[in-house]
């Protein structure tokens, strides 16, 4: 074997795949294709050997072979299914003014994007281990009938409580969609074949996340805010059809009573009762409560208390953990792990805040803000796509973690050079470089987790790297967002006491950032609260850089393991 900078060349020998056909190697009748190396030129070893040789790898299981045809129109609907649960979460962060507005319960507004992230990011793991125990085929009509529900009951909303309650549970579907598509595209392909498939689904999500505010824009303006729930719904079912009807997925054996004893009751109200309070406290955290309240302090401690017992759960009572202690002492899940966490942080606040700083310091309205995360759009396409067709063809991932965690914290570092003449040329070149960095890591760094564990742990690596990366932006934009609203407060402060004949249009302003750019105010004001803007952003993109760096300082520590051409066993029979 030729090693290259400690990893295996691109030309080891690799054994056959017989998931092509039980008969593939009689097929070929013992003979290599031109230029291939074959570990095997007889009969295939068993479904043991195998699995005892390569952690789980398995030669045959008890999904049929899916013709080309079968497996595009099966990834097309997991793809549909995504860009739905990707849209939703990001689209209303665009109206949700308009929404508010529509019954005058404006204070209230964020909690229509909130109750939607704080759903899907606490069940995320639940909808691992579930799927393991009752079978990804339940696992996923479960998920997308509840989004479904969630859909209908916003659509129908006669109040914001309604609306945030709804919203809450169209969460509860989106996160188990969004975690669950990358384990299904686990179960069908090889860890090799999975490059060049999970790249279309990253384009797919920085298409949703550019689109959003443009789709949201035009709804509201020429049609009813409620058509974007009931747009939901003829494209889901149909998605979900072409998913049940061509994807063949691997099923669990045992009967419903033996599958319900597996089920972690325990370990899932623990791990719900430690999350819910946790992320409701960061989410309150510095915009409508103190971090120091008593409210905002008791909720992250008894999160951060539950997630104590949550582990005790895990380690001792737990017949089948949500998240297996084992996972946690390999290397590379680990890192993993953690690498999501900061992952979500870096990549997730330029999404946020770059269009928050358009709003703000240069007046662009909801539209054009949206619109200037396309070239962090075209740059994720770019090295997402990329990388995974480099993935497949060589089998390496660890440099394309370095390169584009350096990229990602680059980018990230260079928007403390924005100021308020800032054009938009050096915007779209410090994006680019984001989007660049982003799309290189995403998909390495969830390979590096699948490839470390056996099958029977694939999910629940997958889904609880979905949790971390989901929680790494809760935790920046909560975080960014407090420094930047302190700022704020205390900038315009100091503006009402050196401008008393201006505080009527601060305090316009502190309701309504956007009041700032009216007809009527002052050019020279105007600039002293774009200024304060400015500043507060500043201080928001400098809290950010950290989380670059020390997702760049975990991407150095992987080692090297390679991805396999033969799919794992991911569910016990």
């Amino acid at each position: 074997m030729n090693i290259v900078d400690g990893e295996p060349d691109d030309g080891v020998t690799t054994p056959i795949n017989y998931l092509q056909s039980p008969f593939a190697h009689i097929a070929r009748s013992g003979q290599p294709a031109a230029g291939e190396k074959t570990a095997v030129a007889c009969e295939p070893p068993s479904i043991a050997e195998v699995d005892s040789e390569h952690d789980g790898l398995l030669a045959v299981d008890d999904a049929p072979p899916m013709s080309r045809r079968r497996l595009w129109l099966a990834l097309a609907g997991l793809d549909a299914l995504l860009f739905i649960a990707a849209l939703d979460l990001t689209i209303i962060a665009t109206v949700y003014v308009e929404v508010a507005s529509s019954f005058n319960a404006l204070s209230r507004a964020e909690w229509t994007v909130t109750s939607y992230m704080l759903a899907a990011t606490a069940t995320q793991p639940l909808y691992g281990k579930f799927s393991d125990i009752l079978g990804r085929s339940l696992a996923i009509a479960f998920a997308v009938a509840v989004f479904l529900a969630g859909s209908v009951m916003c659509a129908l909303a006669q109040s914001m409580d309604m609306l945030v309650a709804s919203r809450a549970v169209q969460g509860l579907g989106g996160g188990g969609i969004m975690a669950l598509i990358f384990v299904v595209v686990a179960d069908v392909l090889s860890e090799r074949e999975r490059g060049r498939y999970i790249g279309v689904f990253t384009c797919t999500w920085g298409l949703a996340s550019a689109v959003a505010p443009v789709l949201g824009g035009v709804i509201v303006q020429r049609a009813s805010w409620r058509w974007i729930f009931w747009l939901n719904l003829p494209v889901c079912s149909a998605a979900l059809v072409l998913v049940l009807f061509f994807m063949r997925l691997p099923r669990p054996g045992g009967s419903a009573r033996e599958k319900a004893a597996k089920i972690d009751v325990l370990g899932t109200l623990a791990f719900l009762g430690a999350t819910l309070p946790l992320l409701l406290g960061l989410s309150w955290g510095g915009r409508e409560h103190a971090w120091t309240s008593w409210l905002v302090l008791g909720c992250v401690l008894g999160g951060l208390a539950g997630m104590g017992v949550f582990a005790a759960v895990e380690v001792f009572v737990a017949r089948e953990p949500i998240v297996p202690p084992r996972l946690l002492r390999r290397r590379n899940v680990a890192l993993a792990a953690v690498g999501h966490f900061f992952y979500g942080a870096a990549a997730y606040g330029p999404i946020v805040f770059v269009p928050q700083w358009a709003l703000l310091v240069r007046g662009a309205d909801a539209i054009s803000a949206g619109m200037r995360l396309l070239p962090f759009t075209a740059g994720t396409v770019v090295t997402s796509v990329g990388g995974g067709l480099l993935m497949t063809r060589t089998g390496r991932y660890r440099r394309l973690l370095v390169a584009g965690s350096l990229l990602l914290a680059a980018g990230n570092g260079l928007f403390l050079v924005f100021t308020e003449r800032s054009g938009q040329a050096l915007q779209a070149l410090v994006l680019v470089l984001c989007g660049l960095g982003a799309g290189a890591v995403i998909q390495p760094l969830m390979m590096a987790a699948q490839a470390a564990v056996p099958g029977r742990d694939m999910a629940a690596a997958t889904t609880l790297c979905a949790f971390l990366r989901s929680l790494g932006g809760i935790i920046c934009v909560a975080v960014l967002s407090s420094l930047g609203h302190s700022v704020v407060r205390t900038g315009l402060a100091r503006l009402v006491a050196m401008r008393p004949r201006a505080v009527f249009v601060v305090v316009q302003v502190a309701e309504n950032q956007a009041a700032a750019f009216a007809p009527g105010v002052p050019d020279e004001l105007r600039r002293a609260i774009v200024a304060v803007f400015a500043r507060a952003m500043h201080v928001s993109f400098a809290a950010l850089l950290p989380f670059g760096v020390l997702l760049l300082l975990v991407c150095l520590g992987f080692e090297h393991i390679e991805l396999h051409r033969e799919r794992k066993q991911t569910i016990e029979q």
